[in-house]
């Protein structure tokens, strides 16, 4: 898939990614960048809405393991079971959320129980950041059913 393509998606599959201006900044196998513009996820403070920074964090998430299902044509629809974020400082410009694919053999475990179950689960960290420095950092358990 391409950056473009996943957008696209995103739009499709997930509405308010359109309100937020979700941008899919860059993609790779491995990795993912995604971007929330300030002036669509600004608070009343002008600091980024906590809400923003938490459903880009989940959406790089769920963008890299879809985007991963899909490059390893494996089936399955990923949900977001359980998380956790740490907000270490307020941010005051865009919101970019960076992930990427756990160890091969955390990989290879996940894919294995997927293919012989049906389902699997996967932890990935996200980083929240600006101007090159974490400001929120979360962590999601994703399942793909």
């Amino acid at each position: 898939m391409t950056p473009h393509e996943l957008q696209q998606l995103l739009y499709q599959e997930i509405p308010i990614t359109q309100a937020m201006a979700i941008e899919v900044q860059k993609l790779s196998k491995s990795d993912i960048e995604i971007k929330a513009p300030f002036e669509a996820n600004k608070n009343i403070h002008q600091t980024a809405f906590a809400g923003s920074i938490y459903t880009t964090a989940t959406l790089a998430g769920w963008s890299l393991l879809t985007n991963h299902l899909k490059q390893e044509g494996l089936k399955g629809s990923v949900v977001l079971g359980k998380a956790q974020i740490n907000y270490l400082q307020p941010i005051k410009g865009d919101i970019i959320a960076r992930t990427k694919l756990p160890s091969d053999e955390q990989l290879t475990l996940f894919e294995k129980q997927l293919n012989s179950k049906g389902r699997s689960k996967l932890k990935l960290l996200v980083e929240v950041i600006e101007n090159e420095q974490v400001k929120a950092s979360f962590e999601g358990a994703y399942a793909v059913l």
